[in-house]
Parts: structure tokens; sequence; C-alpha cells
């Protein structure tokens, strides 16, 4: 009796990113980030445990939320899937002698933080991106004038992500890359001890964000060629992959209690994020026919 194969069930482009957990150990004491972060920060180097490979260089970050944590690890791997400019995510364990200036309550050894892999930034437009004003503004141009602007507008609308700035957006000299997602889909900070309940479900895939910054500044600068509705429509033929994600990161042999939550979790939160794709297009439509605030005021002093 023939047996199938699995390899045949995942798709060729899919089948490195999902052969193992993303489990990390840093390597050495890590370098601290200073700046405008809201949560502490460090670069170094990770290693998968006990594999005989080379370092490679992560920024971590601390997150309190346990939900902070499902939702960055599930919008960074459903990112990968939808060849989006995120970088891709980790969950990394730490020696705490190893975080220099690490918050005074951290005190369990070792400590789990969210990883994404290192992007070295432009030091031009990084610079920019602290100086606000005219600085801020040349930044969204930029993007705005790229792939990122769309393809990142309906990405931000996908996981309702209100948190979109030029401090979450880099250039490394050749593409623009988004970053820090811990603040999407926000009601699952607050619904994820009931996330497996079907009315927190059906609250969570019919959630939309307060505001679509990137989306916002988009239309701004491109009101008739953005192209955001084609990038929601592309992505919305995707929902299979998504689902193929969630179903092999159930398959991952994760030993440690801590790590395997929270891998479970973020397996069903990008079911949620497929679930999510369907009605995409309509929520984006539905956005870019509210008026804002400024256009009700001209209207109503007319």
């Amino acid at each position: 009796m023939s047996t199938s194969n699995p390899k045949k069930t995942v798709p060729a482009d899919l089948r490195e990113l999902v052969s193992r957990p993303p489990i990390y150990r840093l390597l050495g004491v890590a370098e601290k980030l200073h700046g405008k972060h809201l949560n502490a920060a460090w670069k170094g180097l990770a290693g998968v445990p006990g594999a005989d490979e080379p370092g490679i260089p992560v920024v971590v970050k601390h997150l309190p939320n346990a939900g902070q944590i499902y939702i960055e690890l599930a919008c960074g791997l459903a990112s990968q899937v939808l060849s989006l400019p995120v970088p891709r995510p980790a969950l990394v364990f730490a020696d705490l002698d190893d975080l220099p200036s690490h918050p005074v309550g951290l005190t369990r050894n070792p400590v789990l933080l969210f990883g994404s892999l290192f992007q070295a930034e432009d030091p031009f437009t990084a610079q920019l991106a602290h100086q606000g004003g005219q600085a801020a503004e040349y930044i969204w141009d930029q993007v705005c004038g790229e792939k990122a602007g769309p393809a990142g507008s309906a990405w931000d609308e996908l996981v309702a992500n209100p948190d979109r700035h030029v401090q979450n957006l880099l250039f490394d000299g050749t593409k623009w890359w988004l970053f820090d997602h811990n603040l999407a889909l926000q009601p699952i900070s607050k619904l994820y001890a009931s996330i497996e309940d079907s009315n927190a479900r059906t609250q969570l895939v019919e959630h939309t964000a307060r505001v679509n910054q990137l989306l916002e500044q988009v239309v701004k600068r491109r009101p008739v060629d953005h192209g955001v509705e084609l990038e929601a429509r592309q992505l919305s033929k995707h929902a299979q992959r998504l689902k193929i994600l969630a179903i092999e990161m159930r398959k991952w042999r994760v030993l440690q209690g801590q790590v395997s939550d929270i891998v479970r979790m973020a397996a069903l939160i990008v079911d949620l994020i497929a679930l999510r794709l369907e009605p995409l297009a309509l929520h984006i439509e539905a956005r870019l026919r509210k008026p804002n605030a400024e256009a009700l005021w001209n209207t109503s002093m007319n």
C-alpha cells in the first residue's frame, strides 16, 4: 500500500520555511539598541540550538504581553508566505547576562525574546526617520512610490495594524522593509485566553483597525494609481497557502511548554489571517470611501 508524500502537499517555495520551528539561541552578548523603542531591543547573533551552523544576525525585543508574541510570530511567518517585505521572524532564548541594560523586572532566565532577521539600514534614511517634519514627508514619498507602499497598505489592513510610522519602515539601500506588528490584531491581546471560542474568532476576523496610516499616505500621494485594491486581490488568492502554513506549524516538534503554547497560538492566528483574506478587498474599499476628518470639515463649511 503506497503512502502519500507529505512534501507534495507543501508548495516547493514554502518547504524550507516550514521545515523546522524558528527557535534560536542568542550567541554571546548582544548590543543594546537605543532610540524610541516601545520595548527593550538588542542586536546580536543567534544560532539553532544543537546545530552546527553559523550564527545569523538578528534584532530581538522583549514583549511582556504573551499575546504580542503570538501576533508577531504569526504576522512574521504569514508575511513570508505572502512574499511581503517583512523580516523573517524568530523566537530567541537569551541569558539575562547577555542582554545589557535589560528591564529590572525581567528575571526569568533564560528569557524568551521575539526576534527578526537583521536588515542593515541605509544611514541617510535612518537618520531622517528620527527628524520628523519634512524628513518624514520625504520617507513617506519614497515608500509610497515603491511597491512596498500599496503592498504594505493591503498588508496592514489584513492584520489590522494601526501602528505604521516612519520609524518602523526601514530602507536597506535597495528596498523598504516593514516591521513591528505587536499592535496588530489588537483584540487578540484581550481575547487570547478565549481565542478558540467561535464568538471570539468571529470578532477577530471582522475587526478593523482604527486607522491604516500607510494607506492614508499612499492615497494622499497617489490618488489615481495607488493600486492598493489590486494588491488586496492578489493577497486574497493565497488563503490556502496560509492554511498550509498553519497545518505545518502544528506539526513542529517543540519540547518547551512555553514555546509550544506560542507556536500553537500563532498557528491559530495564521488561520484567522487566512480567514481575513476573503473580506480584505471590501474592508479596503470601505476605508477608501470613508471621508477623512478634514474632508468632512470642509464639506460642512461649504
